[in-house]
């Protein structure tokens, strides 16, 4: 038997759903730990959608969550830029702009910062070269976005006026931001791929790195900092036990339960669904329990 569990991290994308369609039962366990009183946080790395997107995506799928319910990457991305006052070129995709509307847009000449998200239309050699001049402190020219550019560029060259233009301060050094590293993520078919494991951010992310010398901060699962700020979530919403009695539930060994998970002591739960592939748990960091799916992990502790 697993140790108690108080309360639950739940990964989203390979675990409470792949694509559009849930996991086998998700939807009703999810239901089943609401009338349970068992609270839980949904922690996202997702970098395609804003979290307000995101969650009329989950509840189109049937899968209800309230925005204090949830916790993405994405939104740890633009709270840092918020708090440091940067001035951010966003490789973001069109949806996920909406994470960062409240911010005035710049040019990439006074941008001092670069937000990477998945959106492989955006990554073309312009748009790569563009952040990676933005973290050299290179020239950066103006570029018209109605000339070929990207929607993820486009945004970061809008000609939407500031209502306060300020230039990056001298001595600021450029800043990378990632809300994740993961070299891949389980994909949907489309026209040119069957379902399977697809290239995710992180390639992308260490070309960047090794290219310009600037160090990603990395905001998102499985880093310290985005669990003790999903723990403190639970926290306000009334919970008010340890860390060791909550548990981590996700398809990625690495990304949903390394780093962070274990420093903290977190109870690392691997479901057998989305990008899990047989023999993963059988690393250096086995999980401290393996499951079918989130369902059957959600059966075992409401038992």
């Amino acid at each position: 038997m697993p140790k108690v569990v108080q309360a639950l991290l739940i990964d989203l994308n390979g675990t409470l759903h792949v694509g559009s369609t849930p996991t086998p039962r998700a939807v009703a366990a999810l239901e089943r730990l609401r009338a349970a009183r068992v609270p839980f946080v949904l922690c996202s790395n997702n970098t395609r959608e804003s979290e307000t997107r995101l969650l009329s995506t989950l509840g189109g799928m049937g899968l209800r969550a309230a925005p204090h319910e949830l916790m993405t990457s994405l939104g740890a991305c633009r709270a840092l830029v918020e708090k440091r006052g940067l001035t951010p070129f966003l490789l973001l995709a069109p949806d996920a702009l909406d994470e960062f509307k409240a911010l005035p847009a710049h040019p990439p000449a006074e941008c001092d910062a670069v937000v990477i998200g998945l959106h492989p239309p955006g990554f073309g050699y312009e748009n790569l070269n563009t952040a990676f001049r933005i973290l050299k402190q290179e020239p950066v020219g103006p570029v018209d976005p109605a000339e070929g550019r990207t929607a993820a560029s486009s945004a970061a060259v809008s000609r939407r006026p500031s209502p306060s233009p300020s230039p990056s301060p001298k001595g600021r050094k450029p800043v990378l931001i990632a809300p994740h590293k993961a070299a891949y993520s389980q994909a949907n078919a489309t026209a040119a791929f069957p379902a399977g494991l697809s290239l995710g951010i992180g390639p992308y992310v260490a070309a960047l790195e090794y290219a310009s010398g600037v160090k990603a901060e990395v905001v998102g699962k499985p880093t310290r900092a985005f669990f003790e700020l999903a723990l403190a979530r639970l926290r306000s919403g009334g919970w008010d036990g340890e860390d060791a009695d909550v548990a981590i539930v996700g398809d990625d060994v690495d990304n949903d339960l390394g780093g962070g998970a274990r420093e903290l002591g977190l109870q690392r739960i691997l479901v057998r669904t989305g990008k899990y592939r047989p023999g993963a748990e059988e690393g250096a960091h086995p999980p401290n329990g393996v499951y079918d799916s989130f369902a059957d992990y959600v059966d075992v502790i409401l038992t």
